[in-house]
């Protein structure tokens, strides 16, 4: 698995190494009220700006994915991290009790402080 870093030479040394058409990934940390995980984002770069010829994945270039969306890898990350935008319309992640629960847990915690 190849590694480009989060930094202004990793970018540059990025976007010369995409292929177009080729599916690159980054892991991302998704926030949400029952606390943080790692989710990862596939990123295809098949088109290009019209000025600098730069390889672009809709409006991000390639440069400017790596930038600020952090490591960019070109294999897809294990299976321990999940897919950003993965839809489970049947599953129901969180029961209105458990909702409660987090809810009270919070509570305490504030109150602890």
């Amino acid at each position: 698995m190849t590694e480009w870093e989060c930094s202004k030479r990793g970018a540059k040394r990025f976007a010369r190494d995409v292929v177009p058409g080729r599916t690159y990934y980054s892991i991302e940390t998704a926030r949400s009220p029952w606390g943080d995980e790692q989710v990862w984002r596939p990123w295809e770069f098949d088109g290009k700006q019209l000025f600098t010829g730069a390889k672009m994945s809709g409006a991000v270039s390639a440069e400017g994915a790596c930038l600020r969306f952090g490591p960019m890898y070109d294999e897809q990350p294990g299976r321990h991290i999940r897919p950003m935008f993965e839809g489970d319309d049947e599953a129901l992640y969180a029961a209105p009790a458990d909702r409660l629960q987090v809810r009270a847990s919070y509570q305490r915690e504030r109150a602890r402080r």
